[in-house]
């Protein structure tokens, strides 16, 4: 896009998932990806991470990180925040930190 004055148009999104990726049934990764635990999440975060598994960009944590909250190594699950044993204590969102009244699934 130029900084001309009525060259404003901008082009649509270049790739759309249309359809679901199809899992290789037989590989390693997608037998972890699988069995991973999605709990302690708002339902917000729980979408999020649901639509990362179906469309294939999950990536599984491969060292235990740091809370936020305990600054203990104690998260062994990827892309949260928070965990299990601060989230559940403090009714916190593993993944966001918001508050929540009731964990999905």
């Amino acid at each position: 896009m130029s900084l001309r004055p009525g060259n404003n148009t901008k082009k649509g999104q270049a790739h759309q998932n249309t359809y679901a990726f199809k899992h290789n049934k037989s590989s390693k990764l997608t037998k972890v990806i699988s069995k991973v635990p999605l709990d302690n999440l708002c339902k917000r975060c729980l979408d999020q991470l649901e639509w990362r598994i179906d469309y294939r960009k999950y990536k599984p944590l491969t060292a235990p990180s740091r809370c936020n909250m305990c600054q203990e190594k104690t998260i062994y699950k990827a892309y949260r925040t928070i965990c299990d044993k601060c989230s559940i204590t403090n009714k916190l969102c593993a993944k966001c930190a918001l508050s929540v009244d009731s964990y999905q699934k």
